[in-house]
């Protein structure tokens, strides 16, 4: 249900009606033996409802002896949304995990309506 704010359109509803399901891998660190740190893994997935996703650029590589293309993707997630920097996601339509690159922006509330924005996250992969 919509109530207008200064002529814009505010939802009562955190998630957004149209919006896709992301699947979420939480990092886990490895156990450490001996000193060492064990392989990492991923726990999951956490399914993240509500986001929209927006494809970002695409790189090719130029290294020597190696033939492969980078992609990357933006992902807009619902308020209250905790993705960690070292987070894996799945995406709708993709094959395959792509990993969160730096930190997610939390965006606070909007100055023009004071509803609450959400968060974004950066993700990529580069497969070749």
């Amino acid at each position: 249900m919509a109530n207008l704010v200064l002529g814009f359109p505010t939802y009562t509803s955190r998630r957004h009606r149209f919006g896709v399901t992301v699947e979420l891998y939480r990092h886990v660190a490895g156990e450490v033996v001996d000193g060492y740190a064990g392989p990492d893994e991923w726990s999951g997935p956490v399914l993240l409802h509500g986001c929209a996703v927006a494809p970002g650029a695409v790189v090719e590589s130029f290294e020597p002896n190696r033939d492969g293309v980078g992609v990357e993707f933006t992902i807009y997630a619902p308020p209250g949304v905790v993705v960690g920097s070292r987070d894996q996601v799945v995406l709708p339509g993709h094959e395959g995990r792509f990993e969160v690159k730096g930190q997610p922006h939390v965006w606070g509330r909007n100055p023009f309506t004071g509803g609450v924005s959400g968060v974004v996250v950066e993700v990529g992969r580069f497969d070749g």
